[in-house]
């Protein structure tokens, strides 16, 4: 079951509950359990800040389009019909069904940790000493002369000519033509990031005017070096960018977060946890013996947490078939099985810390982390409710089916296509010279390549025709009007508003076609149901609505 956001919620609203308007007050938003207060619904606040949240999501969907206030209104009405649906989801138990708990208990205990994250991510500031090597190192540019030989031993011998006082540049030709090299063309500047790992490496520590001792190139295959280089690097510059000093500042505030996290976890271990680190290091979980199952089953402790539970091994295999979708067996067989060991016990290990953490410093009772959960679980609710209690009454027949298929045959219809050369002309004589000759025989394409007083193929305005299967319908409409009824082998003269005559062969007409009925069958039942579907909600909710208490205090 797919949960919705408080937003989505809205946006669903939308599809299955119409637009309806609503009446405001002219009073003062009240302030109710501590929020601000745009409606009540029998008694439940829709506050304003959920109210923001959807108007954002509005804002976004539209990108940024300006919303009126009848907007706004309608929008509170969604919101308001989408309460009344998960109130009543509740009422009917769907709240309690085990796939609804599961979902929200899983989802607020991700919550909760990334709210302590997030109270962490917090003090991180920007360090611009970081960000300001990563732009010089993001900026740098290298002229580089390089030369790339096939055999260590050719490339040793040029670095012996070079100690010996002979120049790079006639070395770099001769070994070119020798064939023993590739490159040695005139310097030009690369960015760092442009350059292979391996040679950046080493040019990186190297001056103005120096050349590098030989750089094994590493090969993506046998393991074995693609190649010998040379650098000479002759000069260093750097360029100016806002846009990679932007990036550069967004990636040490990244990294700096990244290490923030990586020392308050090891603050936590330290602080809850004994972690038996010589256990993990002799696990194998892709040896014959124990082998899997027994270690699914083995007790021994990998970690120690202040009041709860301990991580076992047992723990430790039950997260790896979780994590495998594709069974532990064919990891083990495929040896990958041992490299996911140690990142499964860290993610087991910072779950459990987090969340102990997060509970200690009381998050778990804050309105910011109460109102997430309790937005996830309404639209848990919504869902279900839609698929449980609407959905089911929602039935359409073979015939229904088919009578849409009928009524609506043109959308299930294919376009008619055309095949068709054209060469323009200037003059309206040329173009009509030109069809004469091609009904007496004259090649096509031996008119193109001689055919006097054509247009310039540059001109402006110019239409193409290449012979390629067109649509007709997306032909400009002065054409669709002179090949209609065309069939293979018709001529025709067209005479564009921008002054171009064009001599037209058409070559092919592939006529429109119906799909048939059950090639367009599942995609009429979803248009179709999707419709009912609506209608059935609206209907439900307006029932919903007739019995129920509803109080609205935006100003309209």
């Amino acid at each position: 079951m797919k949960h919705l956001s408080l937003g989505a919620i809205a946006i669903m609203a939308v599809l299955l509950c119409g637009e309806r308007g609503v009446s405001a007050s002219e009073k003062p938003l009240p302030l109710i359990g501590g929020s601000r207060t745009v409606a009540l619904v029998n008694g439940e606040p829709v506050t304003l800040a959920e109210f923001e949240s959807a108007l954002a999501l509005r804002r976004e969907a539209t990108r940024g389009a300006k919303v009126s206030k009848k907007d706004t209104l309608e929008l509170l009405q969604r919101l308001i019909d989408s309460r009344l649906a998960v109130q009543e989801g509740r009422k009917i138990g769907l709240d309690q069904l085990p796939e609804t708990r599961n979902m929200v208990d899983a989802y607020a205990s991700t919550a909760l940790r990334e709210q302590l994250m997030e109270k962490q991510l917090g003090k991180v500031t920007l360090p611009e000493k970081e960000a300001e090597r990563l732009y010089r190192d993001a900026t740098r540019e290298w002229k580089l002369v390089s030369v790339m030989f096939a055999k260590e031993d050719d490339a040793k011998k040029m670095l012996e000519r070079l100690k010996a006082g002979e120049g790079f540049a006639d070395l770099a030709k001769k070994a070119v033509a020798e064939g023993t090299a590739k490159g040695g063309d005139q310097g030009q500047y690369v960015k760092v990031k442009e350059v292979a790992p391996e040679i950046a490496a080493v040019v990186s520590k190297m001056a103005p005017g120096s050349v590098s001792a030989i750089i094994p190139i590493k090969s993506a295959g046998n393991g074995k070096p693609a190649g010998y280089a040379l650098e000479k690097l002759e000069d260093v510059r750097q360029v100016d960018s806002p846009a990679e000093k932007e990036r550069a500042r967004q990636e040490a505030l990244k990294n700096a977060k990244v290490k923030a996290l990586e020392r308050y976890d090891q603050t936590l271990i330290t602080r809850y946890a004994v972690v038996h680190r010589a256990v993990l290091k002799r696990l194998d979980f892709e040896a014959k013996e124990p082998g899997f199952e027994k270690l699914a089953k083995d007790g021994r402790v990998l970690a120690e947490i202040k009041g709860e539970k301990p991580i076992t091994v047992a723990d430790l295999a039950d997260q790896l078939r979780h994590q495998l979708y594709h069974g532990v067996e064919e990891a083990a067989k495929d040896k990958k099985l041992n490299e996911k060991v140690a990142p499964a016990f860290d993610q087991m290990l910072y779950k459990r810390l987090f969340r102990k953490e997060a509970l200690r410093l009381g998050l778990d009772k804050t309105i910011a982390y109460t109102s997430k959960v309790r937005e996830y679980e309404n639209g848990v609710i919504f869902g279900s409710f839609v698929q449980k209690a609407v959905a089911p009454d929602v039935k359409l027949s073979e015939g229904d089916l088919q009578k849409y298929y009928q009524e609506h045959l043109r959308e299930y219809t294919s376009p008619e296509m055309m095949r068709i050369s054209g060469i323009a002309f200037k003059r309206r004589a040329d173009a009509e010279g030109a069809v004469q000759k091609l009904r007496n025989g004259t090649d096509f394409r031996w008119l193109v390549e001689n055919a006097e007083g054509q247009a310039d193929k540059d001109s402006r305005g110019l239409l193409v025709f290449d012979g390629n299967l067109v649509a007709t319908t997306d032909l400009p409409e002065g054409v669709r009007k002179v090949v209609s009824g065309s069939k293979p082998g018709d001529l025709r003269v067209y005479a564009s508003p921008e002054g171009y005559f064009y001599a037209l062969s058409i070559q092919q007409v592939v006529p429109s076609k119906p799909m048939p009925y059950n090639g367009a069958r599942e995609e009429i039942a979803k248009k179709m149901f999707d419709e009912r579907l609506k209608q059935a909600m609206d209907a439900y909710i307006a029932k919903l609505r007739a019995v129920a208490d509803i109080k609205i205090f935006m100003k309209g």
